[in-house]
């Protein structure tokens, strides 16, 4: 099924999250998936907040993916079965996202985020009436 071997003296990643994948070997198929409600909100107190993914538009909406209709034509010369790496170095791998060592033969990810805001409206500023003994 596939045809290079992947070597990696080291690999190191400080953090993998939210539907994340670090995938060491060969694999037929990748699918991930990753759901957020960010929100933001300008408050002295924190109490829970009843969000639901349904509530939004942006994660009922079908994928669009378009057909590729272009004729591709490959051919692959692998001389060297090997595919040799000396250090790998990773900050972080988020919100649906893959970092692969080996041969993947399909992936397929998704992420969708839907961002709120909850500013207050500012105070009114309140008029202060200055008499005439005021200097």
């Amino acid at each position: 099924m596939f045809s290079r071997i992947s070597k990696v003296k080291s690999i190191l990643s400080d953090t993998v999250s939210f539907c994340s994948t670090m995938q060491i070997g060969d694999t037929s198929y990748i699918d991930g998936n990753a759901l957020a409600l960010a929100v933001q909100k300008k408050s002295e107190t924190f109490g829970s907040i009843d969000i639901q993914f349904e509530d939004y538009n942006v994660f009922k909406r079908p994928i669009y993916l378009p057909r590729l209709y272009e004729p591709v034509n490959s051919s692959f010369s692998n001389p060297n079965p090997f595919i040799r790496v000396g250090n790998i170095n990773i900050i972080g791998i988020s919100s649906s996202s893959v970092v692969g060592v080996g041969n993947v033969g399909h992936i397929r990810m998704e992420s969708r985020v839907k961002h709120i805001r909850q500013i207050p409206k500012k105070v009114e500023e309140q008029s202060i009436e200055v008499s005439p003994n005021n200097t």
